[in-house]
């Protein structure tokens, strides 16, 4: 009976066996499944890939200059059109920030030339403690002709040891401020500019004492060379040698002091506006010299809706020939 039941037992696995072979297929070789992959598309790759169940994600990329991937054909589109653009602009970007990289370092001052130009150093100082006025700046060591259409240009008086606004004084007493300049109170730093050839130049910061605070910063102006950097410059000539209108823009607004010239390079016209709107004195001169040709007064700021009125009016020769009744009380 033994021997029977083992016979059976082996009989049965020899058929599971057989139908185990029919159920489960044999493992395929490797040149099968590359001879079988390379009939496959691209999706039946991906799905052969991913296990069984599993969804394909989605892809989106968002990539510069608001270009979107979502699919093969918006990649060939990316890598064709837009990333030649993008990666010129980065190019360009590099290079102008090395070219700045390289013009700051060329600008850097050494204490002994500014543009190019020899310098000295000048100190200034008056008083002591908390109230000292320290002031630290350079003037030209050569003097150099300052541009004729600058209207505010900054000197050193040798002689009294103070710094003068003119347009112009004796270059032999008197030295064009050209370079850094710093004024203290104390210890702490309140003005801080460049000057060329006199002229106020790059940034310039004011710094005040605020109640019950330190000192903040109460005004910064931007010029190029006397005017304010973002100031509407109009010229006579193609090579802009001969300026005929300085409109003054700061922060995008039309403020500051108006210059206007005649073609002999004399002044025309001068006054302040504030925010476009005409303000305070403004005089007309005859070509030629700085010979007045009239003053019109206007109101004080944009806000005050005083009518201008005519104060004075000349003649070529300089006479007198009109005065507002108001000017003659006084």
């Amino acid at each position: 009976m033994k021997r029977f039941l083992f016979i059976y037992l082996i009989f049965q696995v020899f058929v599971l066996k057989i139908h185990a072979q029919d159920i489960i297929p044999k493992a395929k070789t490797k040149e099968q499944k590359k001879a079988e992959r390379k009939k496959m598309t691209l999706e039946e790759k991906i799905e052969d890939i991913v296990p069984v169940d599993i969804g394909l994600p989605k892809a989106s990329v968002n990539l510069p200059g608001d270009n979107k991937i979502t699919n093969v054909e918006d990649a060939k589109k990316f890598l064709n059109e837009a990333l030649p653009g993008i990666a010129s602009d980065a190019k360009a970007k590099s290079k102008k920030l090395r070219k700045n990289r390289k013009k700051a370092k060329a600008d850097a001052f050494d204490g002994r030339t500014y543009e190019k130009m020899a310098v000295e150093k000048q100190i200034y100082k008056r008083g002591s403690g908390e109230r000292m006025i320290y002031m630290e700046f350079y003037t030209l060591k050569e003097h150099s002709r300052p541009n004729p259409y600058t209207r505010s240009l900054f000197w050193y008086d040798l002689k009294t040891k103070k710094v003068v606004e003119a347009i112009q004084r004796d270059a032999k007493t008197n030295k064009l401020m050209h370079g850094p300049y710093k004024e203290y109170r104390g210890d702490v730093l309140i003005k801080d500019g460049y000057y060329y050839l006199g002229a106020k130049h790059g940034r310039w910061e004011e710094y005040g004492e605020e109640q019950d605070k330190d000192f903040v910063l109460i005004q910064k102006e931007v010029y190029n060379k006397g005017f304010y950097a973002e100031s509407q410059i109009t010229y006579y000539n193609g090579d802009s040698s001969k300026v005929k209108e300085v409109i003054p823009m700061l922060f995008g607004k039309q403020t500051g002091s108006y210059w206007k010239f005649h073609q002999d390079g004399t002044l025309a016209e001068e006054g302040k506006l504030d925010n476009g709107v005409r303000v305070g004195k403004w005089i007309e001169y005859y070509e030629g010299g700085n010979r007045r040709k009239k003053e019109t007064q206007y109101a004080a700021d944009c806000y005050d809706a005083a009518e201008p009125f005519t104060v004075r009016e000349y003649d070529a020769g300089g006479k007198l020939t009109f005065e507002h009744e108001s000017v003659k009380k006084l």
